[in-house]
């Protein structure tokens, strides 16, 4: 139960944008996305710190950090940053593509359910899967498309990584989960399938920079 609630915390937002193209092109991009994801940073980039000084990371000069007023993206309790491309636009559900970080202290999750930081992921993820199913859930009835459950890494640690697509509103998403001094480290990834071929480049790129400062 304690779990659940912890992940019911970090769901995304729900947009409003309807599904305008079909999966099996959209799959053609973020294949070749993810291909050419690896390629390295350039020097258009600048630094974030967290205020408190537990993580840095790189963005690119084209982005920008989102306001806490903002309607979109939304900053949620334990949001601790949003990053978005600079838009010459208003940015609505319709159009919005954002990088978020949320933080939440799990120490006490890990003790009473004595469960070591990689199984706790492992249930917070498996429920997060089981939750597109559910029709009292926020993703029940939007035909949620698993594309990807994999092992991967957070700065140093080890994390686990949803990629998704949210067929009704027309989303593709991606969530890293890791936990590292007690805290729940969720990376979130949103932006319209339309876009995914250019945009999920810079997303991995953010990513790869993110490190824990000890």
């Amino acid at each position: 139960m304690h779990i659940k609630l912890v992940i019911f915390a970090i769901l995304l937002p729900s947009s409003l944008l309807l599904l305008l193209l079909g999966t099996t092109n959209f799959q053609q991009g973020y294949v070749e996305a993810q291909t050419n994801s690896t390629q390295a940073q350039t020097n258009s980039t600048q630094a974030f710190t967290s205020p408190n000084h537990t993580f840095s990371l790189n963005y690119p000069l084209d982005w920008e950090i989102a306001p806490r007023n903002s309607t979109f993206p939304y900053y949620g309790e334990t949001t601790a940053l949003v990053l978005r491309p600079i838009m010459n636009e208003t940015v609505t559900p319709l159009n919005e593509i954002f990088f978020s970080i949320s933080v939440s202290d799990v120490k006490r999750l890990l003790e009473d359910n004595k469960s070591l930081p990689a199984e706790f992921l492992d249930k917070l993820v498996a429920d997060k899967i089981n939750s597109f199913e559910d029709p009292s859930s926020i993703y029940g009835n939007l035909n949620v498309k698993l594309l990807g459950n994999n092992y991967t890494r957070l700065g140093d640690q080890p994390a686990k990584e949803l990629t998704f697509l949210t067929q009704n509103l027309g989303t593709f998403e991606v969530d890293t989960y890791a936990i590292y001094n007690d805290q729940l480290y969720h990376v979130n990834f949103v932006g319209p399938q339309s876009k995914v071929s250019e945009m999920y480049k810079e997303f991995q790129q953010i990513k790869d920079s993110f490190k824990f400062i000890p």
